[in-house]
């Protein structure tokens, strides 16, 4: 395949001119995910190979590329094919899938490096001097810090012996105090001693008027109190004696009224049995009456009752035999029946006896004309039919064994 002028041109000075490689990031299906996703988001996307900004979707819409647009003029031609940014990095990819990603670096490879070393450095410059400005400052700072530092020291000393005299000063005006506490306590204790003794003299003599003039109360009212109880006790015996009179004059009228009660109750008490035995009598003859007329009307009801049934009784026993009548009747046939059917029967054994000899006797003899006489004592032997007269069968006089023979 014959290629494009603007890249089978020789090395040299032209080499300058051509694009420098992009670096790789990660894998094509990485890159082309991210920039597809960027589209779909609304943001700013970049082209999974170079990273130029990709013009915006169109509003007609059709499907995203995550690459450039074609552009003969950037890459040139590859034969009748433009070299489009999809192509290189499928390209890249084959050739990582062949050879492996570890490959030796190439002049492009350098030179990405070293341009971006120099722009690393470039960055780097002035944080260089930002951190040489602040180790100054700090190595300054440090130094203020140390002779502060030793001037704090000196000034500790300083007040801690400040501090340990005016600790001992402390204690030995605590001591003068407690000392002084000590006899001022004391002397409280003896002066509160003393007015505890006073108040207790004070309250025992306030106590002694108190109980003088409590005993003289006391004398008047147990003086006042034996008075009244006197007076009480003559008033009391007044009122017993007045209600020992009324008691007795009581106790007659009540006895009287007890023996007046009494005949009276004795009075109601006969009068009340002799009204109670008239009741009772007016009772019992009133029931007995009652009794009588009540034993009189079931005596009528039961007397109508027999009678009722007496008069079912015969009807039912005049109806029985009613019906029995016909059954009599029919007895009565069925008996003479039975009886005409029994000496039929006596006959029939009489004849069949006879029968029976008679034709022994015309079996034995000569067997000639046996026949001929079984069959003439078999005619003579049988059943004639039914008259009309008896209903019964005729029977056939047995003729006298001589007279057959």
């Amino acid at each position: 395949m014959e290629q494009s002028p603007d890249v089978a041109e020789g090395t040299g000075e032209g080499e300058e001119d051509r694009p420098e490689a992009p670096v790789r990031r990660g894998t094509r299906a990485q890159r082309r995910e991210r920039t597809l996703r960027a589209m779909a988001e609304g943001l700013d996307a970049r082209c999974a190979y170079c990273g130029e900004p990709l013009p915006p979707v169109p509003s007609k819409g059709g499907r995203p590329t995550p690459y450039c647009p074609a552009d003969s003029d950037r890459y040139g031609n590859w034969g009748a094919k433009t070299i489009t940014c999809a192509m290189l990095d499928e390209q890249r990819e084959i050739w990582m899938q062949v050879y492996g990603p570890d490959q030796p670096m190439t002049k492009v490879d350098l030179g990405g490096l070293r341009d971006r070393l120099a722009d690393l450095k470039g960055a780097l410059a002035p944080v260089h001097d930002e951190i040489a400005g602040l180790e100054q400052l700090a190595t300054a700072e440090l130094a203020r810090a140390l002779d502060a530092r030793q001037e704090a020291e000196t000034a500790r000393t300083d007040a801690q012996d400040t501090a340990r005299a005016a600790v001992a000063e402390r204690d030995e005006a605590l001591s003068a105090a407690q000392q002084a506490d000590a006899r001022a306590e004391a002397a409280t204790a003896e002066r509160d001693e003393a007015v505890e003794r006073a108040t207790h003299a004070d309250q025992e003599r306030d106590q002694a008027i108190a109980d003088r003039d409590a005993a003289r109360d006391e004398t008047t009212r147990a003086g006042a109190d034996r008075q009244a109880a006197l007076e009480q006790a003559t008033t009391a015996q007044q009122h017993i004696t007045e209600l020992h009179n009324t008691l007795a004059g009581e106790r007659a009228t009540a006895l009287d009224r007890v023996d007046v009660l009494r005949r009276e109750h004795e009075q109601a008490q006969q009068e009340l049995r002799r009204e109670l035995d008239e009741h009772h009598q007016q009772r019992l003859r009133a029931q007995a009456d009652e009794f009588t007329q009540r034993m009189q009307a079931d005596r009528s009801a039961a007397e109508g009752r027999v009678g009722e049934l007496t008069d079912r009784l015969t009807e039912a026993t005049r109806s029985y035999a009613d019906a029995l009548a016909p059954l009599h009747e029919q007895i009565r046939v069925l008996t003479h029946d039975l009886a005409d059917q029994r000496a039929t029967a006596a006959a029939a054994h009489e004849r069949f006896g006879r029968l029976h000899g008679e034709l022994a006797d015309v079996l034995v003899p000569d067997a000639e004309d046996v026949a001929d006489r079984a069959r003439s004592v078999l005619e003579r032997y049988a059943p004639q039919p039914p008259t009309p007269e008896t209903g019964r069968a005729q029977e056939t006089p047995a003729a006298p064994p001589g007279e057959e023979r």
